[in-house]
Parts: structure tokens; sequence; C-alpha cells
């Protein structure tokens, strides 16, 4: 166990936040985009101090903000059930479309991930050991790899980047 792991369940069973102590108390592997990494973040948010700085901080201020975590578990809890819920309602829509409809995501991944791997690494080894290869054009491997992306992401990357082209060239024909 983590030692901001040990603080905060040493803080929950001090305080009497049994949610907070068997949230984080149960947890193995990465915090990153966990329940209890939440957790944490949130009892860090009320302390005022990055997760990584809990040690460092006042005991009874994390302990004050534990059971202010721990009157809030019940909605956290609920927030990441519906979360879950939401990717798992992806997943059934994407295997009801089948599996060419689906295909071209992963596809375009492993075709994509391929081809940097040839640029940058197979290629010019190759080209070392005095075999004839024309080189990737590193634009275009952006270009396919830029167009994958706002692809996947619906749209809304290249909608972004638009607007915010369009913010920029009016904010610099207005500084004229």
């Amino acid at each position: 166990m983590t030692p901001i792991l040990a603080i905060i369940v040493a803080a929950a069973a001090k305080v009497g936040a049994p949610l907070v102590k068997a949230i984080v108390e149960k947890h193995a592997g990465p915090l990153a985009g966990t329940l209890a990494g939440s957790v944490i973040d949130q009892v860090a948010s009320k302390v005022g101090v990055p997760a990584e700085e809990l040690a460092h901080a006042d005991p009874e201020v994390v302990e004050s903000a534990v059971r202010s975590i721990e009157a809030e578990t019940p909605e956290m809890i609920a927030l990441w059930q519906a979360g879950l819920s939401g990717q798992f309602a992806l997943l059934q829509a994407e295997q009801k479309e089948g599996f060419w409809q689906s295909a071209w995501r992963w596809g375009w991944m492993y075709l994509l991930a391929f081809l940097w791997v040839c640029a940058f690494l197979l290629f010019p080894i190759l080209r070392a050991f005095g075999f004839f290869i024309e080189p990737i054009d590193p634009a275009q491997l952006l270009t396919l790899t830029g167009w994958f992306i706002s692809l996947y992401m619906g749209g809304h990357t290249v909608k972004e980047l638009g607007k915010q082209a369009v913010d920029a060239v009016k904010t610099w024909r207005g500084a004229r």
C-alpha cells in the first residue's frame, strides 16, 4: 500500500469513515482512473494540496477532509457506477453493429502503430544494413494520424481546432 493510501486509511479509521476506508483499503494497482483515485483526489482537494503531498499535510486537516468525503461517497459511487454503465452500454452498442462496423477503429490503430514503427525504427535499421526502402514522409504520417484521431473522436477535435483557428484569426484581425 502506498503512503498516500495508508494515510487515508488511517484517517478514515480514526474518524469513522467506513466507506472511504473500504474503497481505499481494497485498492491495488495504479490509482489513475479508479474510484480510490477519485477519493484520494477529492481528499487532496479538500486539504488544498496535491495528492502527492498528503503525507506532509496536517493530520487533523486530512481527517476533516476524509470526514467530509465520507458524506459525499454515496454520490461518488453512484457517479462511478453511471460511468461504468455508460461504458458497458457503449460496448454493447458497438457489438450490435457487428465486427466490420467497429473493426476500422482497431484496424487503423494497429496500422498507424505499424507505420510509425516502420518510419522511425524498422526502415532506418534496414537502410543501415544496405536495403533500399523508401522512407515514409513524417508529414504524411502525421496527416493520416490526424485524420484517424478526428474520425475516431467523432469530428469534435476538428471542429474545436477549426473554432480555435477562426477565433485566432478574428483576434489577429482585430489587433491590427
